[in-house]
């Protein structure tokens, strides 16, 4: 049977049925930079960098004075988050969903409906003063929901905790190593550690918590809530069971935007529920309003006016440890994996189509990304083969999947068939299924730990001096970081920003903490990055293009496919995803 559904932005999904394709017993499944940033003053939005990836349609918020015909809305997320504190990336996908698009208003926002980065209830604008400090101009009149004053002390206090070099959260993931400096009451200096020119477009991760009520909770306490200035506030936390949030009269709007309004949904309850086909009959029975991420298996319970199709910003890969695995280190052994996937087989088993194969971790239409660099790779077991012999391949170094099981849908079957597709060409891999925690220890036990550890045993202070390529090698020599590193990683880096300058710091550079890729051999990825990062323009795409090529080519990574993000929705419900999964409850409203 064939089924085909029309996305929002026009992208055509083709369902599939096709069973026991593979060995395995599986079951039958369902361009240019962006513009230069606006001056102080009301600042006109940033366009996005052309040919991006189309988001969907967004509605506008309820017409004046219309208001919701529902006072409270229940969402429902597969997995009951593991913190909700801003500062932290854990659960980073789900804790954006939760909290950071209702409880907070970050720097700037890349908007719904265009994807421009435009100001927020934080933000008046901003100017680029030189090419490593941007100058934003905060909004008064805000207060977070404490009460506590929003002024320049109170940002400088959060961007300080987020822009630290060895902050292992919060947004130098996205933004990199920066400084905040005080110019007057409103007005705050960013001034990063190495050149910045798109720093706008990354820094809708800066969040910012209520500084004296932080300061003075504990690790625990802080980690349970947020107190920011957004649309919602915390209202309850009760484990195991929901969580509660509620409007804020004293938010500030931002002009007519429509992400940026008064809520007309007075309260919004969340709760978890681990199986879809449970999501999918909550929703029929009015139980709740929205499922985040239903899956495919719960989409043919459900008529097509209670489905959206939306986006994760996501693709789905396995990071690879090419610094210590005797076996991972060897490119030929990597290339001989990508080419052992039978991608196209297990997105349609799986995924029922729903998805896309990549051959890159950044889409089409991404600064730096070009048609050759994010093509899929040939299945072709016996090429793999043949690399695998030439390499020298030893399976005696067993390969070990890390994975968790809730946070992306059918992750365990994807990696038991990434195990059998591995076994038929000869490789020696097994699966280890941890806990969230675990996974998150591992995946921060990357090349830029152990330098880390080897600038600190030297007497040197790693948040104030620059590595050398010394200690890059001798991090290399050391053989790990003094903590539980692993082999393979199942990850979900980020399209977010629009840029391949994200997932080149956060996962080759030789300073990533989660980065498990150090090349700092003259010439090598190390020495590109600081040029590449430092461009704007045409310059920018042909730099990123470049690293994206050597990425793409020797398999730094294990690309999959994208991970779409399918809702469950009230059809009485006003509102389209985003291109990322962040969920602004403030635009919605109910018809009846």
């Amino acid at each position: 049977m064939l089924i085909v559904e029309k996305h929002k932005n026009g992208t055509n999904y083709i369902v599939t049925r096709i069973c026991g394709l593979h060995s395995s017993s599986w079951p039958c499944g369902g361009a240019a930079a962006p513009a230069a940033a606006p001056q102080i003053q009301e600042a006109t939005p940033t366009p996005p960098p052309a040919s991006t990836p189309t988001p969907a349609p967004i509605p506008t918020a309820a017409p004046s004075g219309v208001t919701s015909a529902k006072d409270q809305i229940v969402l429902v997320v597969p997995e009951e988050p593991v913190q909700l504190g801003s500062f932290n990336s854990i659960g980073a996908s789900l804790n954006a969903a939760v909290t950071r698009a209702n409880l907070q208003d970050p720097l700037t926002w890349q908007s719904g409906d265009d994807l421009r980065i435009v100001p927020t209830s934080a933000t008046v604008g901003w100017e680029q003063m030189d090419e490593d400090t941007w100058r934003f101009k905060l909004r008064q009149g805000v207060k977070f929901h404490n009460g506590e004053e929003w002024n320049v002390d109170s940002a400088v206090y959060s961007l300080g905790y987020q822009g630290s070099p060895t902050s292992e959260g919060g947004s130098i993931n996205y933004t990199g190593a920066y400084d905040a400096v005080k110019v007057d009451d409103y007005t705050v200096d960013i001034t990063c550690k190495n050149p910045c020119p798109i720093f706008p477009s990354t820094s809708f991760f800066v969040d910012f918590e209520a500084p004296e009520w932080h300061k003075g909770s504990s690790e625990g306490d802080a980690s349970r809530q947020s107190i920011g200035f957004g649309p919602y506030k915390h209202v309850s936390w009760e484990s195991g069971v929901s969580i509660n949030q509620e409007a804020y009269e004293d938010y500030v709007t931002v002009g007519d935007h429509f992400e940026f309004q008064k809520a007309q949904i007075q309260n919004a309850k969340w709760v978890w529920r681990s199986e879809p086909t449970v999501i999918g009959a909550m929703i029929q029975a009015g139980e709740a309003d929205i499922g985040w991420d239903l899956g495919v298996d719960g989409v043919g319970s459900l008529p097509k006016e209670n489905l959206r199709f939306g986006s994760s910003a996501e693709s789905y890969a396995l990071t690879t440890n090419t610094v210590w695995h005797p076996e991972l280190k060897k490119k030929k052994v990597r290339q001989a994996m990508v080419h052992g996937i039978n991608c196209q087989e297990l997105i349609e088993e799986l995924y029922s189509g729903y998805t896309t194969c990549r051959g890159n971790i950044i889409w089409p239409g991404i600064i730096g990304a070009s048609e050759r660099n994010t093509a899929p790779y040939e299945y072709n077991p016996t090429l793999s083969k043949q690399l695998l012999s030439e390499a020298g391949y030893d399976p005696k170094n067993t390969i070990t999947i890390t994975s968790r099981g809730a946070r992306v849908a059918k992750q365990v079957e994807v990696s038991e068939a990434l195990v059998g597709f591995w076994g038929d060409i000869g490789m020696n891999v097994e699966l280890q299924i941890v806990e969230p925690s675990i996974r998150s220890a591992r995946t921060k036990c990357g090349i830029g730990k152990a330098v880390h550890e080897i600038m600190t045993a030297s007497g040197r202070d790693p948040e104030t001096d620059d590595p050398t390529n010394e200690d890059f090698q001798a991090a290399i020599d050391k053989g790990s970081a003094d903590c539980p590193s692993g082999d393979l990683f199942g990850n979900q880096p980020s399209n977010e920003t629009l840029d391949f300058g994200r997932q080149l710091r956060y996962y080759m550079s030789c300073t990533g903490i989660r980065s498990h890729i150090c090349d700092p051999s003259p010439g090598g990825i190390q020495s590109q990055i600081p040029a590449a990062l430092a461009a704007s323009g045409e310059e920018r795409q042909r730099l990123l293009e470049v690293l994206a090529d050597k990425f793409h080519d020797d398999v730094l990574f294990i690309p999959l496919f994208d991970l779409p993000v399918i809702y469950a929705v009230n059809s009485d419900l006003n509102w389209e995803p985003r291109l990322d999964p962040n969920i602004r409850i403030s635009g919605m409203w109910f018809s009846k």
